[in-house]
């Protein structure tokens, strides 16, 4: 026997309201039922939109790793030209200490030869610069106007 049976057979006037009651809890029941296929389906929607999310994410990932990449190459050339600045630096510098050395020793060799100059005898310094009004050079040779002429 179901309940509803034993409940029309103890109250027979209380039946029609019985059964009025079941059926509205029947159709709450069935309210429920619908309430729960439209929230999954609603899920469903979320594991579609996370499964989207997650090829977008895997997108991007591969354009962050490619920019990312991109990014080392350029640093690498930035560093290989900045080695490059800097060895063109110091080969400056290298070829202006030749410079320097090699005028230096034109220098001191222009100043041995001149003390090899040995003055006419007989001629002291106030002599030898009397006869010139102006002194000779020891660094730089002066140019006279025979030179110029030429």
């Amino acid at each position: 026997m179901t309940l509803l049976t034993n409940i029309e057979d103890s109250t027979a006037p209380a039946a029609p309201r019985m059964r009025a009651k079941m059926r509205m809890l029947e159709q709450m029941a069935e309210a429920l039922e619908d309430e729960a296929a439209g929230l999954y389906r609603r899920a469903a929607t979320f594991e579609e939109e996370d499964l989207l999310l997650e090829h977008e994410i895997q997108e991007r990932q591969t354009e962050i790793n490619r920019l990312s990449l991109k990014l080392i190459a350029q640093r690498a050339d930035r560093d290989a030209l900045l080695a490059k600045i800097n060895a063109l630096i110091n080969e400056a510098t290298a070829l202006r200490e030749e410079v320097y050395c090699n005028e230096e020793a034109g220098v001191l060799a222009a100043i041995e030869r001149a003390d090899q100059l040995a003055m006419p005898q007989g001629q002291g310094d106030l002599e030898a610069t009397a006869e010139s009004a102006a002194p000779r050079a020891l660094y730089f040779r002066r140019v006279e106007m025979a030179d110029v002429s030429r």
